[in-house]
């Protein structure tokens, strides 16, 4: 009786060190609380005029999980922060970073939708439109900006979050487009501009067939013309081109940027 109750003993003695032995690993193994990330001050945030801000695109790759930005016409800046946020089932997640200038005009970010460990990706679904926030930090201050965007596959037509734009056409439905305000002007041009300035950009073809653009003025003016920035020289759209003064529409045969320009001068390249 007396050994199987010193046995008993030892047995539930060495149970309760483990026991506890064990609570301790187990703790020393729990990870720590990250550290809350604090957002660098904005500082000075300086007003800019149109022809001064920088053109920013964003281009959707063939398949949509990941987008190119180029920023271009930077000026009076040695850094430059982006941010892009959207939806993704119902989260919010988002791509953040930093590039600093040498005395670059123009820079280029690949932005995934999506995380990637040892050449695993998981890309995040269902993404259709967010927002990408840039600050151009300089010696004087900040210049900020902001553009909400929207990406679409399989839609008739491309439309801007704010429903100030929209393209009707026909384009491949197996494509991705993204619709979005470019913040500035790829080129200056003369004359005042009465609408903001959109661009559709895509991986895929440029061309669209039977296509108009709707664009919403900023103010009413019956005296308009519609540009496009095909890339190398503003194009003024003269087809099938009418406007009430409150909003423009014109065929177009191409995706390109677009902005309203009133009139009473001609643009030049």
């Amino acid at each position: 009786m007396k050994k199987n109750l010193t046995t008993f003993l030892i047995i539930l003695v060495v149970l309760t060190i483990l026991g506890v032995g064990g609570f301790f690993i187990f703790k020393s193994k729990k990870p720590a609380e990250e550290e809350p990330v604090t957002p660098e001050s904005e500082g000075v945030l300086i007003k800019t005029t149109l022809e001064e801000r920088p053109f920013v695109t964003l281009t959707p790759r063939t398949d949509g999980r990941e987008l190119t930005l180029e920023i271009s016409r930077v000026k009076n800046a040695q850094t430059i922060e982006y941010e892009l946020v959207y939806l993704s089932a119902g989260l919010s997640r988002g791509v953040i970073g930093s590039i600093d200038l040498d005395g670059e005009a123009a820079v280029e970010r690949k932005l995934l939708l999506g995380t990637c460990s040892r050449d695993v990706c998981k890309y995040d679904e269902d993404v259709t439109e967010g927002t990408l926030t840039l600050r151009f930090r300089g010696s004087d201050g900040v210049r900020k900006f902001i553009a909400d965007f929207h990406l679409q596959q399989g839609d008739k037509i491309l439309t801007s979050i704010d429903n100030n734009f929209q393209l009707e056409g026909t384009i491949s439905p197996t494509t991705f487009y993204l619709t979005m305000p470019t913040v500035g002007l790829p080129r200056e041009i003369e004359g005042q501009p009465v609408s903001e300035i959109y661009g559709v950009f895509t991986a895929g073809s440029k061309t669209i067939k039977s296509g108009i653009v709707n664009l919403a003025l900023i103010e009413e003016n019956p005296d308009v013309a519609l540009y496009s920035w095909d890339g190398r020289a503003w194009q003024v759209e003269e087809e099938d081109f009418k406007t009430d003064g409150k909003t423009l529409s014109a065929s177009v045969g191409q995706l390109a940027a677009f902005m309203a320009i009133a009139t009473t001068k001609t643009p030049t390249e």
